[in-house]
């Protein structure tokens, strides 16, 4: 009988019914996630994460401790939990310095310009000049110290700081970006869209994109599903 409807298009419809239900519980499993992760990656970008295509155009104004390291250092990890902690107290305390870090795996002709000679080298930057170097303990007080020895927790180069120092970056907007190859350029952009947009933090961006994904394919599926819906209404019909 007609009324007991087309076996195959039942299929197609639980199929259909399946892929969104399976889609929500998607979403769901992401806004779960982004909220245990959120905290986390909240802390870690207080660290500005300087590269060779973006360093001359920050360091060149302002005070910057950067640290430069390998992800293969021991010495590196160790450290990175307490650099996160000093990256946090000088965003909440409005320190007049940035927190920085170069990975000179990726972005060497930096690290060499900075005369990076051991990893992890904790470098102070004021206006695109190398005034000093780290060499004390590891601990947020002991960054505190120094930097504040030098004078930029005041707002300014202590005049001893401001006497010296080796400029690393170039006042000229033209660099390595400008001549680096098109795939670079493409990589770069899509990294900084996805560290930047819709949110600040890249590990929430990277949960949005893949859910727009999800949601894109399974709106399709079911687009495709209502075409063969139809064509199959109309050989019935004809």
């Amino acid at each position: 009988s007609s009324d007991l409807g087309d076996p195959g298009m039942s299929d197609r419809g639980a199929g259909v019914m399946a892929a969104s239900s399976g889609a929500l519980r998607l979403l769901c499993i992401v806004v779960v996630l982004a909220s245990l992760v959120e905290p986390a990656a909240a802390e870690k970008e207080n660290i500005v994460k300087l590269t060779k295509f973006n360093f001359d155009n920050n360091v060149k104004r302002g005070a910057w401790f950067v640290k430069f390291y390998a992800p293969w250092c021991t010495h590196c990890q160790r450290l990175a939990p307490i650099w996160e902690k000093l990256a946090d107290q000088a965003v909440t305390k409005e320190w007049p310095v940035k927190i920085a870090d170069v990975d000179c795996t990726v972005s060497k002709p930096i690290c060499e310009k900075a005369n990076v000679k051991a990893f992890p080298t904790l470098a102070l930057i004021s206006d695109g000049t190398l005034k000093g170097k780290y060499h004390g303990d590891a601990s947020v007080q002991g960054f505190q110290d120094w930097l504040s020895s030098q004078g930029v927790m005041q707002g300014g180069p202590s005049p001893a700081a401001a006497a010296g120092g080796e400029k690393i970056a170039s006042d000229e907007t033209s660099g390595p970006a400008a001549t680096a190859t098109h795939g670079a350029a493409v990589k770069a952009l899509m990294h900084n869209m996805l560290a930047r947009f819709p949110t600040d933090s890249a590990v929430i961006n990277m949960y949005f994109y893949f859910a727009v994904g999800m949601l894109f394919v399974v709106g399709a599926y079911i687009f495709l599903f209502q075409i063969f819906e139809e064509e199959d209404d109309h050989d019935k019909d004809s």
